[in-house]
């Protein structure tokens, strides 16, 4: 409530500022009980951070040459591609924000690895193995055409579905391979698995906090939807991402 509180609020101040720069500069955050800061921003200024702060003075000229807000990692994360050199932390994301894509989250940390596996317990239903699809797309554009990588996915079968969920692995599985990727799977029999994560054989340990399920509900069947092809138009849910090396 405080943060809501707060961010609506920091809407009108920024309003403010972009019709008159003279106003003063204000801090919005806030600490919890432990002393610990949090500052606070827009969903909008989370996902346009280059035109955000724009005020009417600044021309187009301005606009290109102004950089993008900094923002603290272990905090939020603008909704810029990844630097070439992934570097490990910690990054959360708001609710409906936009923008986001498996290309942006995993590829820079995907890029050289051989192999790669993937631990989600909730790859079962139609949706879940779309999004299994569109992360070996991604592993797709980065890998050289010459090489070939193993992914290899830990999940639990599906109680009820199973036939139909292993029905699914296998029709990826015969459309990766000519492309070089080598799917495979396993269903563990630890019935309480929760954990979900990417480990890659050049180091780095991605935790998900929701495993690939991070869109919100889209048209799945609507040829002509962009949220349907491409994932940066998407509302996603609130999520959390750890890259350990």
């Amino acid at each position: 409530i405080l943060h809501f509180a707060i961010e609506g609020r920091k809407r009108v101040k920024d309003q403010l500022m972009r019709i008159d720069s003279t106003y003063a500069d204000v801090r919005f955050s806030y600490e919890d009980g432990e002393g610990k800061t949090f500052s606070v921003k827009t969903l909008e200024e989370e996902e346009y951070p280059r035109y955000y702060h724009h005020t009417i003075g600044d021309g187009a000229e301005a606009s290109e040459q102004k950089s993008p807000v900094k923002t603290d990692v272990s905090e939020k994360k603008s909704v810029e591609p990844a630097e070439e050199q992934p570097q490990a932390g910690h990054v959360a994301y708001q609710e409906n924000q936009r923008g986001i894509s498996y290309q942006t989250l995993f590829g820079p940390y995907l890029t050289g690895a051989q192999k790669i596996t993937l631990t989600d317990p909730y790859i079962r239903l139609f949706y879940q193995a779309r999004n299994l699809m569109e992360f070996l797309e991604t592993i797709a554009r980065i890998k050289p055409d010459d090489e070939e990588v193993s992914v290899y996915l830990v999940t639990v079968e599906d109680e009820f579905k199973g036939d139909q969920q292993e029905e699914y692995f296998q029709k990826i599985q015969e459309a990766a391979a000519p492309i070089g990727i080598n799917f495979s799977w396993e269903f563990s029999k630890d019935e309480g698995l929760h954990a979900r994560h990417i480990v890659t054989d050049t180091g780095w340990k991605i935790l998900l906090d929701r495993g690939l399920d991070i869109f919100q509900r889209y048209e799945m069947s609507d040829a002509f939807s962009f949220s349907n092809r491409l994932q940066e138009y998407r509302p996603c849910k609130a999520f959390e991402v750890t890259y350990l090396q």
